[in-house]
């Protein structure tokens, strides 16, 4: 243990923001960066530091960035404030929380600038509505909260994949192309091109199936043979369920008609 502690570190600790452990392993990582500065004073050092004037928001953050704050125990932390703390409390720990959030998605998001994927409006409009319930590890994922959000349209994004792929450095290609990636597999399945077409053939399928059994349970068949009875409650259920397969936005592509058996074609 060192003869001195951090004060901001001290802070944080004292607000219950981060747990005896936590600041341990805080201290001993600024031991080991310390050690680094004085065996390799001519090279950069490969971990983010912590400033000696940082107040608590550059300290909850640098913790945040650096994983010595695990984000899902954090968060959790930071929903349970409200059952610990009142008033002027816990608005302060809640402010400091979300600044701290606030500035590690921004340093995220600042990252996407400086490796050329986005231009400066599209750094812009991302600050200007940044999450402070949530933290954005890495540039691949503040990528893909801009799209979750809008802030990037899928049209703006294929333009800088293109751009990016022709022109980008290396890092930039590998932050785009993992967020494509999971931009992929993040698709809902009714988003898939004919995915829901085939989901309202089945439900139809069914429907019908379904039908079929209880026109043959029927106590009284020959009461209605030959009458050629069609079924519009059939018909509207058929088409419910159609249309409840259907994503937003879809254009109408199916054409639903159900008639018993027997029973004359509908008119054209």
């Amino acid at each position: 243990m060192p003869s001195h502690i951090h004060p901001s570190l001290a802070q944080v600790r004292r607000l219950g923001l981060i747990t005896a452990e936590e600041l341990d392993d805080a201290i001993a990582e600024l031991d080991i960066i310390e050690l680094q500065r004085e065996h390799n004073e001519e090279e950069d050092i490969d971990v983010p530091e912590l400033a000696a004037g940082a107040g608590p928001v550059d300290t909850l953050a640098w913790l945040l960035r650096t994983d010595l704050l695990p984000q899902d125990a954090f968060l959790q932390r930071v929903r349970e404030l409200p059952r610990q703390h009142d008033g002027a409390a816990l608005l302060e720990r809640q402010q400091l929380a979300a600044d701290a959030l606030r500035q590690v998605n921004r340093h995220a998001i600042d990252a996407l600038y400086d490796e050329d994927v986005i231009d400066q409006w599209q750094r812009d409009a991302a600050h200007a509505s940044l999450p402070t319930d949530r933290l954005l590890a890495s540039p691949v994922a503040a990528l893909r909260d801009m799209l979750r959000r809008g802030t990037l349209s899928a049209a703006q994004f294929e333009a800088l994949r293109l751009r990016t792929r022709q022109r980008g450095s290396e890092l930039a290609r590998i932050i785009v192309d993992a967020a494509a990636r999971q931009a992929r597999r993040e698709r809902p399945a009714h988003a898939r091109p004919g995915t829901w077409v085939k989901a309202a053939l089945l439900v139809l399928l069914l429907a019908l199936a379904a039908s079929a059994i209880i026109s043959k349970q029927a106590p009284s068949p020959a009461a209605i043979a030959g009458q050629g009875i069609a079924r519009p409650d059939l018909q509207q259920n058929a088409a419910h369920a159609v249309e409840s397969t259907r994503p937003p936005g879809a254009g109408p592509e199916l054409s639903i008609t159900v008639v018993q058996d027997d029973a004359p074609p509908p008119a054209p």
